[in-house]
């Protein structure tokens, strides 16, 4: 069963907790068609009606699930990297050429579910300790889900605002509404604390109806990951070598993990759910299967089409992450609703035959019985196992066991269908994870932005700037290294907050 079919009619929990658990000591007027938190935080049934929700604000939904939540998410990581282009619709433009602004919807609705996400959380921890009836057990797994959701956001918001306010607790005063940011390295321990209670206590896996809800290996990934995040490569070792224990494998067939019909499969650790409940309507950008996934104008750049045609086996062939990840002008490539036409005879009959772009492939649905052939049910991977291997090489790479790292790329190199590296050395082998295998294995997976500023940020090793100059990417003289790497704070918050100080510049 499908999470977010809960979700749709959940969510309004959520929401009436926000308006009434947050104010109810400061007003007079009661209203008695409201439900209060102290109604309703009395069974089981309601801890799971809370934790629904708490999903429902980590995928970001509020009036199309799949739009908002590739608006809030995919969009705004994608809309900045090396292998992406946007030609249309200018909050995405603004994004992907680098001119932020404190007023843009799309930054300020991250910012909204991440902290809506938070509150949500911290709603059930307190909640949760006036519940003694509760089964232990479950109580235990209830609050860790919770502890791993706030830890999630607050990594979001760190990474793409730097300058953030840590909020572990619900308000009890009216000043407690009004919090100063915190200094990173507190954000940085919270979270690390959250995803290690959290690892101990959850699930190791959720039966069918469940599925989507995070569990052991999980946490331990992400916390790897957030270890991975401050350069603690034996920590991130660590976590990552306890994932390569737990029965995780990556799927033999790369496509697959992205059709829409191989879901919750074994080389899955975390993905959001969708499902399609909407007819017709705008077109969804990442389940758009118009135009091979073009995204609302959104192309492959041309350092990123080098990439992909560079991606090949030893006997020369394109591998099957290239064909499973793009479509161009190769017999190889198609889509069903191409309808056996090759892709100049697609792109002729609309009026572009000269088109030689690369497409999207990835996230496309892929089912024939599609009705509308524009919004799909495709679920979005947050971490899969290929991550976890790539990870765990790139902590062993830093601290010296190269030989050892390359066995992990190699994994994730022979699944793919390319041919295996030799004997790099360190420098070469870092170089090929930064700038071959991590691009090419997680490219629209809201991975490579991530990637660049922990590599490149705030002038290390060049800089992000000279990167996006040296792929020619479109808008690099628009970035500005110390500077470009974090969205400004908000301006709602700044206008709402006495205590908000903005990012140096904006």
């Amino acid at each position: 069963m499908k999470l977010i079919n809960k979700i749709i009619s959940l969510l309004m929990v959520t929401w009436i907790f926000a308006f009434s658990g947050c104010n109810e000591d400061y007003l007079d007027v009661t209203n008695p068609n409201e439900l209060t938190p102290d109604q309703f935080w009395k069974t089981e049934a309601d801890v799971d009606q809370a934790i629904t929700s708490l999903y429902a604000c980590i995928a970001m939904g509020e009036w199309s699930e799949q739009w908002d939540f590739n608006e809030h998410y995919l969009m705004v990581q994608e809309a900045r990297s090396d292998m992406t282009r946007w030609q249309t619709w200018q909050p995405q433009q603004a994004i992907s050429e680098y001119t932020y602004t404190p007023s843009q919807y799309m930054e300020r609705n991250h910012w909204k579910w991440c902290y809506r996400t938070i509150f949500t959380a911290n709603q059930i921890l307190e909640n949760l300790e006036g519940m003694e009836d509760l089964d232990a057990a479950k109580k235990s797994v209830y609050i860790a889900e919770a502890k791993f959701a706030r830890a999630h956001s607050h990594f979001l918001l760190l990474k793409n605002f730097g300058n953030i306010i840590l909020v572990t607790e619900l308000a009890k005063t009216p000043d407690d509404f009004y919090k100063a940011q915190s200094p990173a390295s507190e954000v940085w321990a919270q979270i690390e604390r959250d995803f290690t209670d959290a690892k101990a206590d959850l699930p190791a896996s959720w039966e069918e109806k469940w599925l989507g809800r995070v569990t052991k290996g999980a946490a331990t990934a992400y916390l790897g990951k957030v270890y991975l995040f401050q350069e603690k490569w034996a920590e991130a070792e660590t976590e990552f070598k306890l994932v390569t224990n737990m029965g995780y494998e990556l799927e033999s067939d790369y496509f697959s993990l992205f059709s829409g019909l191989n879901e919750h499969n074994k080389e899955s650790l975390w993905e959001i759910n969708f499902s399609s409940i909407e007819e017709g309507g705008r077109v969804e950008s990442v389940n758009n299967s118009n135009l091979v996934s073009r995204y609302q104008s959104l192309w492959v750049t041309e350092w990123g089409k080098q990439l992909f045609l560079t991606d090949t086996a030893a006997d020369g062939s394109f591998s099957n992450r290239f064909y499973g990840s793009v479509v161009y002008d190769d017999p190889g490539c198609d889509v069903w609703y191409w309808e056996g036409k090759t892709y100049r005879e697609f792109f002729t009959d609309l009026g572009v035959p000269d088109e030689d772009r690369m497409c999207w492939k990835k996230w496309a649905v892929y089912r024939e019985d599609w009705p509308h052939r524009s919004k799909g049910d495709v679920n979005f991977y947050i971490i899969r196992y290929s991550d976890v291997l790539l990870m765990l090489a790139e902590a062993l790479n830093e601290q010296g066991k190269t030989p050892e790292a390359i066995g992990y790329v190699n994994q994730v190199r022979e699944r793919a269908g390319a041919m295996l590296l030799g004997t790099p050395d360190q420098a070469q082998l870092r170089e090929h994870i930064r700038q071959v295998e991590r691009p090419l294995e997680f490219v629209m997976e809201a991975t490579r932005w991530d990637d660049l500023v922990r590599w490149y940020g705030y002038g290390k090793d060049g800089g992000i700037k000279a990167i996006l100059t040296a792929h020619d990417r479109y808008s690099a003289e628009n970035f500005t290294d110390n500077f470009s790497e974090i969205w400004p704070i908000p301006q709602h918050e700044m206008d709402a907050n006495p205590e908000a100080v903005q990012n140096p510049g904006y």
